[in-house]
């Protein structure tokens, strides 16, 4: 990926789909240990931001991805009007979202933080479908609509919303909106993000309640769109309901709400391992894979973490090797694996929550894997 590096906070990052400007304002953490940059096949925005800590796109020690979510739920406000609510966002922020829960609770010591994530699966058959709370949009993503169901949980007073990454901030608002709406009693709202770039944008003044931003980045980032991302990919992301699927068994890991963190262990035992192993977490369950590779970790394994994606990216920059293969969530969407490359010699156990039957065999048999599910 050719980089221009035009002082130690500026550069410019030329990919297959356009150009990136980049500064960095201020850093906690160090810009290259934090993300890379890749091209995405999509019009609406044809770069992604890879990160490095999130255990998404580019496999990560579990040790690294706890040590980045610790230092950035430090950021955040101990002393934010109860309760709180944190609510991270599909598919990426999910993992993410529930480690802050869980750094927040045990830094503070307090029980009235609490936990749910936006979801793209509709839960329950049709005629007894869980309530909603609400429905919000993510404007450039493929698969743009997002749900949030009502939790049992207390309205909460405070908001804590988890993203990987922050660009124009549009996507915050509408979320921020539909939760003040179903929730007016919010008072403040903080978002969390690994980085922001989107310094100057002023996008919290659009926010309904006060917002303030903890980040371990923050800067500039601008975009200019070069050729055209290729419609192969995207064409099956027109409408929003092509990107819903639907549940009708369901364990709650986190949609319906969390009181306290979970920690649940798979239904399927564990094989012995022998050498590297490499955890892949399916869509939106990615925690309670993080959650084991940790447990391996502290058992003596060298153990990375990735997860399944929805965005479809080209093989270049960041992304140095790409599997494509069906959605086990069922919603037609294809999903895909980056930087898993099937001569590495790592065992791969795939996680998932959905059933042994959903997981695409081309997936499984290019990575020679085992499966292990929390399905019920």
């Amino acid at each position: 990926m050719p980089v221009l590096t035009l002082s130690p906070a500026a550069r410019v990052i030329d990919l297959p789909t356009g150009r990136l400007d980049i500064t960095v304002e201020d850093a906690a953490w160090v810009l290259d240990d934090l993300c890379d940059f890749a091209a995405r096949e999509n019009p609406r925005r044809g770069f992604l931001v890879v990160s490095r800590v999130l255990g998404r796109h580019i496999p990560v020690a579990p040790q690294v991805m706890r040590r980045s979510v610790h230092d950035l739920a430090a950021r955040i406000p101990a002393d934010l009007p109860g309760p709180v609510m944190v609510v991270g966002l599909a598919e990426t922020a999910i993992c993410l979202g529930q480690t802050i829960h869980e750094e927040l609770r045990l830094a503070t010591g307090r029980s009235d933080i609490h936990f749910i994530h936006s979801t793209r699966q509709q839960l329950g058959i049709a005629q007894i479908a869980h309530p909603l709370l609400c429905r919000f949009e993510e404007p450039h993503s493929h698969a743009s609509a997002h749900l949030i169901y009502r939790p049992d949980l207390p309205a909460p007073r405070a908001l804590v919303i988890v993203d990987d990454e922050i660009s124009t901030g549009t996507t915050l608002c509408n979320l921020a909106e539909a939760l003040v709406a179903a929730w007016p009693g919010v008072e403040a709202i903080v978002v969390a993000a690994l980085t922001d770039w989107s310094v100057g944008r002023s996008w919290q003044v659009r926010m309904p309640r006060p917002a303030q931003v903890a980040a371990l980045l923050s800067g500039r980032l601008a975009w200019t769109q070069g050729e055209a991302a290729a419609l192969g990919d995207t064409a099956t992301f027109d409408t929003a309901a092509a990107s819903l699927g639907r549940m009708a068994t369901h364990r709650n890991f986190g949609r319906l709400g969390l009181d306290a963190p979970v920690a649940t262990l798979p239904v399927t035992p564990l094989p012995a391992v022998e050498g590297p192993l490499r955890i892949v977490g399916t869509g939106e369950f990615t925690y309670l894979p993080f959650r084991l590779a940790e447990r391996m970790a502290a058992a003596g394994h060298d153990v990375v973490v990735q997860a399944t994606s929805r965005s479809p990216a080209r093989v270049a920059a960041a992304m140095k090797t790409r599997l494509r293969f069906a959605d086990n969530y069922a919603t037609g969407v294809p999903n895909y694996l980056y930087n898993a490359d099937p001569a590495d010699p790592r065992t791969t156990w795939i996680a998932h929550e959905t059933g042994a039957d959903t997981i695409d065999p081309a997936l499984v048999a290019a990575l020679d894997a085992t499966l292990i599910g929390w399905d019920a």
